[in-house]
């Protein structure tokens, strides 16, 4: 049984992509999604409207929400949590 050789696979440097969100001061990322070969499509074949964009736009925007809300509560968050009630 012949085990799975590992491949190694070079990029340039000018090949690394980043898309980002900056802060209010526009100074620093709030963040980013960055790497090499990133591919990012849209199946065009759906989005023939505007209300198509903005309804795949919106779902995108709540698979980041997702992602940035697992990433709080695994830091364990102190603005994460609800205010204890009286």
């Amino acid at each position: 049984m012949e085990k799975d050789i590992p491949q190694t696979v070079t990029f340039k440097s000018d090949e690394l992509m980043c898309y980002g969100v900056l802060n209010y001061d526009g100074n620093e990322m709030m963040a980013a999604i960055t790497g090499y070969d990133l591919n990012v499509k849209f199946n065009m074949r759906l989005i023939n409207s505007l209300a198509d964009a903005e309804n795949c736009a919106n779902a995108l925007a709540d698979v980041f929400y997702q992602a940035l809300m697992e990433q709080l509560l695994e830091r364990k968050a102190d603005f994460v949590k609800p205010e204890p009630t009286l």
